[in-house]
């Protein structure tokens, strides 16, 4: 079928001589593989660099549910990026990156969609980035997965993270938050604003990413994530 979408951008690869596989993620689909061709021409060159690090894109494509790799007719770009600094460009890189090991092939979800789209928009509008951007990124983003954690009982002294519950007494059989990193996580849970220091988001940012794998989702190997630990 031919269909219409809203698209972002996540990554592409070299796919033989003359092509790319992209990854991009649709309003209309969810992620979706594309086949794209590749030339020395302005034209394909332009095309082949609107398919990276969460350009926001309009497409014109065929579907075949068939196929493992889909066709795009015409794409073009939606929003155009005011700030490209390199710490914006690589934040962008860490959300193409999550959201590549997180999505399933032709999986909707709009929801999610909307939230990423609308992430990008504020994070380039924004005059500074707070160090904290990519931990809120996940604890949000786990609310549209169905993993974001219960608020019920959220005075007590311990998280499980394996079930993602607050508990009075540590079990320790499994993974817990608790102490002064436990206090910064039910702050970002409840939605106000704090300076966090940078030790303190590097240690939530793996407990994070413990939670995620807890859950399912396995975020290890996260380049981009390496460069921004690096620049704190």
């Amino acid at each position: 079928m031919n269909y219409e979408s809203r698209a972002i951008s996540l990554l592409y690869y070299k796919y033989g001589e003359g092509s790319v596989i992209a990854k991009v993620f649709t309003e209309e689909l969810g992620l979706i593989s594309y086949s794209v061709r590749r030339s020395k021409s302005k034209k394909s060159k332009n095309k082949i660099s609107l398919l990276d690090n969460q350009c926001l894109i309009s497409i014109n494509g065929k579907y075949n549910n068939k196929n493992e790799v889909q066709y795009l007719n015409e794409l073009n770009l939606e929003y155009a990026y005011e700030d490209n600094t390199f710490k914006k460009k690589l934040i962008r890189m860490f959300m193409s990156e999550v959201l590549a090991k997180t999505l399933s092939e032709a999986e909707k979800n709009q929801e999610l969609f909307h939230f990423v789209w609308q992430k990008n928009i504020d994070l380039d509008r924004a005059e500074t980035v707070n160090k904290e951007f990519s931990l809120i990124f996940l604890l949000e983003m786990s609310y549209y997965l169905g993993i974001y954690p219960s608020l019920e009982n959220i005075d007590f002294d311990f998280f499980n993270i394996n079930r993602g519950v607050f508990t009075k007494e540590e079990n320790k059989s499994e993974y817990n938050l608790f102490g002064i990193n436990l206090n910064y996580f039910k702050t970002l849970l409840k939605n106000k604003k704090t300076k966090i220091p940078s030790e303190n988001i590097r240690e939530l940012m793996e407990i994070i990413f413990t939670y995620y794998t807890c859950h399912h989702f396995d975020l290890s190997s996260l380049k981009s994530y390496e460069i921004i630990k690096s620049l704190d």
